[in-house]
């Protein structure tokens, strides 16, 4: 019981992702996040240096892939 609540509210935040990358402000994708290690650093680096489409593509293949995968774990579970 306890996998597949975990599992729903992933899927809800990677549809919350998804929708953030559609209908989400230029200025608030371009101020996401605070690095918090080197390998955060080295991401938000290039993240800050793409075009905001691609930001927008990006954050949307993330929410997707996101959903897909806890909505595979729920199901077979």
């Amino acid at each position: 019981m306890g996998y597949k609540i975990f599992s729903i509210i992933f899927i809800l935040c990677g549809l919350f992702v998804m929708w953030f990358s559609i209908f989400g402000k230029k200025k608030e994708i371009k101020e996401i996040g605070i690095p918090m290690n080197f390998i955060d650093v080295i991401l938000m680096m290039i993240y800050k240096l793409l075009p905001s489409i691609i930001r927008k593509i990006l954050l949307f293949a993330l929410g997707l892939a996101i959903s897909i995968g806890f909505t595979y774990i729920l199901l077979k579970l």
